[in-house]
């Protein structure tokens, strides 16, 4: 055989096996898994998540709100929260808390002094329009119970917060309101120099006044610092950590339960404040921001809560002057809500199935629960 033919069949010999291999590499690509799927037949008890679904269905947005002020969530597991959302046994969707600030509060149609006071004939309006819209008040910790798990809590749920040391005004206003309603008042409580102030009884010091006003049980006591500070980013951390961390063992001594929630004082807040305030285990703060009604996953915040990014240590208060018409939004937005969540319920339902397994609970059974 000549040079040149076994030059020429050595070249035939190697396009073959070169298009051979090339062809092996495209079938090989071709049979990849893609995404969401499996390359064996081997069944999985875990959902697989189809990233041709998308994101989760669009989330309720209220006009209401003013300018600036955007619902924030704070569970990440969507499925999770669609669950909650969902479940019979929980609060149905449209469940809003309002949760309504005093301080002062001067006799009959006096003429209020400070922003901060209200007269009585405004407080009373407060009580006729919740009375009259269908709200029931809850607890801190029923409040901490629905944001973090949407527990059952009434469809209107109103948290009155009585702020500073005022065992007069909760006496003389909110127990015979609560007495004939059932209703509860959370006392947001300074230490200071309570243990040197007398009482309302002779011989009686302010910490036995206030004990006695919470045996009634209509009232829930929660912190409101250890000397009210108003914290600022100047301050050192041992005056954040006293001020923060100092009250907790004073209650619980006097009350006999651990404080939940930290009522910023001032409604001055910073991110190291929060940051020591979930160290010493607090799971709710309140800010003296009037944003707007509160929903289960849904806060609604402003530029300077949404820097801190966390929602739930930085709760929005009405302020108790504008609590009449604040009320009325409130009850407003939980109706919107709820309309909102039946008209999605079969796009929230089909994503819920598709990425996370299983299924939603039917929409009747959930609209049954709030009969």
């Amino acid at each position: 055989m000549s040079i040149k033919l076994k030059t020429f069949l050595t070249l035939i010999l190697v396009f073959v096996i070169t298009a051979c291999a090339g062809q092996a590499r495209v079938s090989s690509t071709s049979q990849s898994p893609t995404p969401g799927t499996s390359s064996t037949e081997t069944p999985t008890s875990e959902p697989t998540l189809a990233a041709t679904n998308g994101p989760p269905p669009a989330s309720f947005d209220s006009e209401i709100l003013r300018g600036g002020i955007d619902p924030v969530a704070y569970i990440d597991d969507s499925c999770q929260y669609l669950q909650k959302r969902w479940d019979p046994a929980l609060s149905a969707p449209g469940t809003v808390v309002a949760t309504v600030m005093y301080h002062s509060i001067v006799p009959g149609s006096s003429e209020p002094t400070t922003p901060e006071q209200i007269n009585a004939d405004t407080f009373y309006a407060i009580v006729e329009l919740a009375e009259q819209l269908g709200f029931e008040t809850i607890t801190t910790e029923e409040y901490l119970a629905f944001l973090d798990d949407n527990s059952k809590i009434p469809a209107r749920s109103m948290l009155p917060i009585l702020d500073d040391r005022r065992p007069g005004t909760a006496a003389e206003y909110f127990l015979p309101v609560n007495e004939r309603n059932g209703w509860t008042t959370t006392l947001a409580w300074i230490i200071g120099d309570s243990d040197q102030r007398d009482g309302e009884l002779a011989g009686e010091t302010l910490w036995e006044w206030i004990e006695r006003i919470y045996a009634t049980g209509y009232f829930d006591v929660q912190s409101h610092g250890l000397n009210h500070i108003y914290l600022n980013e100047s301050m050192t951390e041992e005056v954040v950590r006293e001020e923060i961390e100092g009250s907790i063992q004073i209650l619980i001594d006097h009350f006999g339960q651990r404080p939940v929630a930290y009522i910023w004082p001032g409604g001055n807040y910073t991110d190291f404040g929060v940051e020591i305030a979930r160290e010493a285990g607090y799971e709710l703060g309140f800010t003296v921001h009037s944003r707007g009604p509160v929903m289960f996953n849904w806060i609604p915040q402003g530029e300077q809560e949404r820097e801190i990014g966390d929602p739930l240590m930085t709760l929005p208060r009405f302020w108790d002057s504008a609590a009449v018409l604040n009320l009325e939004q409130t009850a407003e937005i939980g109706d919107a809500a709820r309309q909102f969540a039946e008209a999605n319920y079969e796009a929230e339902a089909d994503w819920f199935a598709a990425n996370c397994g299983g299924a939603l609970a039917p929409l009747d059974a959930v609209l049954r629960s709030t009969e």
